[in-house]
């Protein structure tokens, strides 16, 4: 029986993607393992087809704010697998305290937030910054186990192609239909394209293509999305925000033309599913964030003599992405769509 490893995930879509080719290797590493994965629950459906891993166990409750029973149940949970290793990619240490008060033996991690006490293996945070996915490639090398490909690692049940075909249907939009998806969309204001250039851009989109514009995001996400379909009466354009799941989502998204869409989650759900993909950046860096794709990716961004990535979530100017234009993103767009 080989050991009972616990990897301790992070709280965002994309940096749970950004950990799947970790956990591949780590059950590439030690394939008799059984090898388990901590994940908050709004990132648990990344996780729950993939093929390395023996079982997902969610942490309900509202990180980080747990409450004290919320505590003890996880714990609990824990403890009764009886891990013999956790590997933790989250910064928290609080869940380096989960595992050490479940009694797994063996704790990895980077050595930050003053939780070295409670890790047995510390790993030095590394000196420059690494793109997300290197970061956890970085510590698993540390411990002895190499890397197997930088490729997201995402596989959608195959039962939920009938739940997405249900939901296109009822928005009249047929069998193989062309249609670009857009995510205005992101974790605070300033990584958001401005509504009025999704406006235009769309409207030359839908000029130059007999196609349709899918508009996805959260259910918080769709008052932002509805002031941009609300402009269109031709029924070309809808908002799928709050009707997918992460599984039919990516499901979307692998059948799309393109996404566009700024720095978030769904910029990593196409990249997973080989999705061709137009990313716009601002105040984050491509290089440290940026989809990792078998697709064809281009990212636009200005130059407007700022310090990037600042991760800024106020500003006065905003002119990383005011500056890039709608006509410049859909000149991209055509290169994209035609396949140039």
């Amino acid at each position: 029986m080989g050991p009972r490893i616990l990897i301790v995930n992070v709280n965002w879509l994309g940096d749970v993607l950004f950990s799947t080719p970790a956990i591949r290797a780590v059950k590439k590493r030690f394939p008799d393992s059984f090898l388990a994965c901590l994940v908050v629950p709004r990132c648990a459906g990344v996780l729950e087809n993939n093929p390395y891993l023996d079982e997902v166990i969610v942490a309900q409750g509202r990180a980080p704010f747990y409450s004290l029973f919320t505590h003890l149940r996880i714990i609990s949970t824990l403890k009764k697998r009886q891990f013999d290793t956790a590997i933790f990619f989250h910064r928290s240490k609080t869940k380096v305290f989960w595992a050490w008060m479940a009694g797994i033996p063996e704790r990895a991690g980077y050595d930050e937030k003053g939780r070295r006490w409670l890790l047995t293996r510390s790993c030095p945070r590394p000196e420059a910054a690494l793109h997300r996915t290197d970061h956890f490639l970085h510590l698993l090398e540390f411990l002895g186990i190499p890397g197997q490909g930088r490729e997201p690692d995402f596989r959608p049940r195959p039962e939920a192609q009938a739940e997405l075909d249900e939901l296109l249907e009822s928005h009249g939009i047929v069998k193989n239909a062309a249609y670009a998806v857009v995510h205005p969309g992101g974790n605070w204001s300033l990584k958001r394209w401005p509504v009025p250039y999704f406006i235009e851009w769309i409207e030359l989109f839908l000029k130059k293509y007999q196609a349709h514009v899918i508009l996805c995001g959260t259910l918080p996400e769709a008052a932002l999305s509805e002031k941009i379909s609300s402009h269109f009466k031709n029924g070309r354009v809808i908002s799928f925000c709050g009707k997918t799941s992460t599984v039919t989502l990516a499901l979307l998204l692998k059948n799309a033309q393109f996404l566009l869409s700024n720095d978030s989650g769904p910029i990593h759900l196409a990249a997973s599913q080989g999705t061709n993909i137009i990313g716009l950046f601002g105040p984050t860096s491509p290089e440290l964030t940026g989809p990792i794709s078998k697709g064809r990716t281009v990212i636009l961004r200005k130059e407007v003599g700022c310090e990037i990535p600042c991760y800024y979530r106020s500003c006065d100017t905003r002119v990383c992405m005011e500056w890039l234009k709608p006509a410049e993103v859909f000149e991209a767009s055509v290169k994209v769509m035609d396949g140039k």
